[in-house]
């Protein structure tokens, strides 16, 4: 008996046909923004509460953005706070743009990213150059985090769950 008896031939797809890309590294990329985005809230709402500002968590407040260039520029602190909530509230709202695949988002979120990441570098230098070695722990975990968001949000298959 003949193998396709009954049946019509099977076709071989088209020459150009290519099954869809997978959606989930976008999903990856936009979880770890998220991830960024609680980093950010929870350092800043780490010391911004009961008035005590970064006296609270003086280990924690190390990682806030713009703290690390010095009294003279960032004051008793407060603008680092502020910095640090409006980068997680863009971080929150450009991840939201990224989960719903908008392209433009993710090379916005990476720009970000790889900017505060040079930051965080700075800092973490900062801190061992002043023999803060307790202190680099926040900071280091925050550098791999941003990083680690940034370079997930270039790499190729990201830009094809765009599409």
């Amino acid at each position: 008996m003949h193998p396709n008896q009954g049946w019509p031939p099977q076709q071989p797809p088209p020459p150009n046909w290519a099954p869809r890309p997978s959606v989930a590294p976008a999903f990856l990329a936009g979880g770890l923004w998220l991830l960024v985005s609680v980093l950010c809230f929870v350092l800043a709402g780490l010391n911004s509460e009961d008035g005590k500002g970064i006296r609270q968590t003086p280990q924690a407040a190390v990682a806030l953005l713009g703290l690390a260039f010095g009294r003279g520029v960032v004051g008793n602190g407060d603008a680092a706070i502020v910095a640090t909530y409006v980068a997680g509230g863009v971080v929150l709202l450009f991840a939201a743009l990224l989960l719903a695949r908008l392209g433009f988002a993710r090379w916005i979120l990476a720009g970000l990213g790889f900017l505060v990441s040079i930051y965080y570098v700075f800092a973490v230098i900062r801190l061992t150059i002043n023999h803060g070695g307790t202190f680099i722990i926040v900071p280091g975990v925050a550098l791999m985090l941003w990083l680690a968001a940034s370079m997930v949000s270039v790499i190729p298959p990201v830009g094809q769950a765009m599409r």
